[in-house]
């Protein structure tokens, strides 16, 4: 990723100073993500329950229990800016794409969020697509629950009447844990693309109802792949 990082970082950052620039220097990171995949001999398998609208506006959602999840989300053919934490903005060069490009958000800050939030709205109102890992960072207590959802991305959803892709990444906890960044195994690499879901309007009530059951389509996804991986783990025991 390093590597691939700084044979794209110069376009990258010549990209930063002009809005319209943006969607290229954003579809520089799908080819970042794309590169990585094929660099590290990680097979992608991609299910898509929905066809995709070139023409529509879209709020991303997944799982989030690896920092390969960052690059995964990556591979969504549409270019979108990524909501992520601000700790990550200040990694050396990256830093300088991740937090002109991207948005950033210190979650233990209002002021952070309400600035990050106002960004989001503004980047919506330009036209681009936003992905969010909706858990706030890497929470998993016990695979394969998700913790809870925080607002953020649903809240945006029903204020712009955009639909929310759940994404559900299947695999990569076990390809690239957390606390093992190092040690990659080589697996497939499984994304679902579900079906896109809308909220009726931006009342309180919609927007928890949304958050809820973007939540439990991936969680159930999620849920039903554990229980078949393990029982053909057993089977072959």
């Amino acid at each position: 990723m390093v590597f691939l990082f700084f044979i794209l970082i110069i376009p990258l950052i010549l990209c930063i100073p002009f809005q319209k620039a943006h969607f290229l220097a954003l579809r520089l990171n799908n080819v970042w993500a794309w590169s990585f995949f094929r660099m590290a001999f990680i097979p992608i398998k991609r299910e898509w329950r929905f066809k995709l609208d070139r023409k529509q506006q879209y709020i991303l959602c997944s799982n989030h229990f690896s920092y390969l999840d960052i690059p995964s989300l990556g591979l969504f053919p549409k270019p979108f800016k990524f909501v992520g934490k601000s700790q990550l903005g200040k990694i050396p060069l990256f830093g300088i794409m991740y937090n002109n490009l991207h948005i950033t958000v210190n979650r233990t800050s209002y002021k952070s969020r309400a600035v990050s939030l106002r960004k989001a709205r503004i980047a919506i109102h330009n036209g681009f697509n936003l992905g969010f890992f909706p858990e706030g960072g890497i929470r998993v207590k016990e695979f394969p629950n998700m913790v809870d959802f925080q607002d953020g991305a649903f809240r945006l959803a029903a204020e712009n009447n955009l639909p929310v892709v759940p994404i559900s990444l299947l695999d990569n906890y076990n390809i690239l844990y957390d606390d093992e960044i190092f040690n990659m195994q080589r697996r497939t690499c499984r994304i679902v693309y579900h079906e896109p879901i809308w909220a009726k309007d931006a009342s309180e009530e919609e927007i928890k109802k949304l958050k809820s059951t973007v939540h439990r389509v991936i969680q159930d996804e999620l849920t039903s792949h554990f229980q078949q991986t393990s029982s053909k783990t057993e089977t072959f025991a």
